[in-house]
């Protein structure tokens, strides 16, 4: 009876954790737009601005001035990504395009890499009205990185020691 109880438990653990992984592995791959599980975004957008400050070493004075600028620009960046993921929702998922259908997709995927460079300009002007260049290099290269810490999190099933659920005929 003790048996069949603890295996029901380990089961549901189990099972727990697997949509945890997927979630972290959604988040990562549309870059945290589509989360509907509004507790998960919130940790994971604590631990970006954590990740950022700690990169930038911003001073008081440049941190009042980064934040409001920073989250502008975050928001307008998911907003590109969502029109983007729209409009790649209708595409085919298996890649068996028609020549027509191909470059309707090269073109958007054009578009939305326009797109975000011009903001990526425009945001770069801005930052440079407070920042020195190196905090904004850093900005890139920590964006980078907390993007792949993310997907290395996912890949090792979240608990950063390489133990994924469903393994070991789990």
């Amino acid at each position: 009876m003790h048996q069949l109880i603890f295996s029901k438990t380990l089961f549901k653990f189990k099972r727990q954790k697997m949509k945890t992984i997927f979630l972290l592995f959604a988040i990562t791959f549309f870059c945290f737009p589509l989360v509907k599980a509004q507790d998960g975004n919130d940790k994971i957008e604590a631990m970006k601005i954590a990740y950022i400050t700690k990169r930038l070493q911003l001073t008081t004075d440049e941190a009042q001035k980064f934040w409001p600028v920073y989250n502008q620009y975050d928001a307008e960046k998911k907003q590109i990504r969502q029109s983007t993921i729209g409009s790649v929702k209708d595409m085919k998922e298996d890649g068996d395009f028609t020549n027509a259908e191909a470059e309707q997709a090269i073109t958007k995927y054009i578009d939305f890499k326009a797109k975000d460079l011009e903001l990526i300009k425009k945001y770069v002007a801005e930052f440079r009205k407070f920042l020195p260049a190196t905090k904004i290099a850093k900005l890139v290269t920590a964006e980078e990185h907390f993007k792949k810490m993310l997907m290395k999190q996912a890949q090792q099933g979240g608990n950063g020691q390489g133990q994924k659920p469903w393994k070991n005929g789990q």
